[in-house]
């Protein structure tokens, strides 16, 4: 059953975080919700290639960009693998929880989900509010009920529970304190001891140890927007998610040596080219339908390229 209306509170304009999105973050954000495709879930396709068809003069990758400044502010939930995004609090908003037909179709639609960690977020905020209001009409019905036993986790687990406003022109300062975890941590080491940082204990305290140069990974790397459009620019050929999950876990595992960076931006920055530069080399029949589809957009973009600048010489009068 689709969906023929969305449901905007005009409160929405009370909110201070909402408010203090940029227009292009609330204008995406508003697309993913009035999208024919979003589901009683609160789930639609992700496909930036799409999604940039709805407005004139939109880039696939400003939808990426946008979209992944969108999830570090924890409205949305992308998953790339499956090419589906969540709005986090649909369920909360749209006012489906109070009107017992459509719960069924909510069900459903969760039912339809492939990802499983939208899947594993979308039962968290149901539970949050059967917490907060039990006696909601939703919660009347077994098959409501029986999702509240599925698996769940919070959007923190998906995005290193980081919640940053941030822009294109502003790098975050680095943050010590574990109890300080909605700001993000650079992933440069800003410290100006005499000896170098290792770590964050449990206790929030920065841990050191003496002989070593650099600091291992950071707990919590997460890429920031400024290296988010490093990589759409220079890395085009790579999903930068992918890299960017690989490249933790290595450094996460490495021991010895290895383990120390003294600028793990630039580390990460090294991780991502070699990828790029192994997907360029890679035989087509090896390469991933990712990035069979990044080759022909190159290809596209090159082609059309050349003609622009062959059009503009004959204007010019050129050769």
């Amino acid at each position: 059953m689709a969906r023929d209306r969305a449901n905007i509170n005009t409160n929405i304009w009370t909110d201070t975080h909402w408010r203090q999105l940029t227009r292009d973050q609330q204008w995406l954000y508003k697309l993913i919700l009035t999208h024919p495709e979003l589901s009683y879930a609160g789930v639609s396709d992700w496909r930036p290639g799409r999604l940039m068809q709805f407005s004139a003069g939109t880039s696939r990758q400003e939808i990426e960009r946008i979209g992944a400044e969108l999830q570090a502010e924890r409205f949305i939930l992308i998953d790339e693998d499956t090419e589906e995004v969540l709005i986090r609090s649909f369920l909360r908003h749209d006012g489906i929880l109070k009107q017992p037909k459509l719960t069924v179709s909510m069900v459903n639609a969760y039912a339809a989900v492939a990802s499983n960690n939208i899947r594993e977020v979308i039962v968290y905020e149901l539970a949050r509010l059967h917490k907060e209001a039990p006696e909601t009409k939703a919660f009347e019905n077994p098959k409501v009920l029986a999702l509240l036993k599925h698996p769940a986790r919070p959007m923190e687990d998906f995005t290193q529970g980081f919640t940053p406003s941030f822009t294109l022109d502003v790098t975050p300062a680095f943050t010590p304190k574990l109890s300080q975890a909605q700001a993000l941590p650079t992933t440069t080491a800003t410290t100006t001891a005499t000896y170098p940082l290792t770590g964050v204990s449990a206790s929030g305290e920065v841990e050191r140890e003496a002989g070593r140069t650099g600091t291992r990974i950071p707990k919590g790397f997460a890429a920031t927007a400024q290296m988010i459009a490093w990589a759409l620019e220079n890395t085009p050929n790579i999903n930068w998610q992918s890299s960017t999950k690989k490249f933790k876990a290595h450094y996460n595992s490495a021991a010895g040596p290895a383990q120390f960076k003294t600028d793990w931006e630039s580390a990460w920055q090294s991780w991502l080219l070699g990828d790029q530069e192994r997907a360029e080399t890679r035989p087509q029949q090896f390469k991933t339908a990712a990035e069979r589809k990044l080759d022909a957009g190159a290809a596209m973009h090159a082609k059309y390229s050349a003609i622009e600048e062959q059009n503009q010489l004959a204007l010019e009068g050129g050769p």
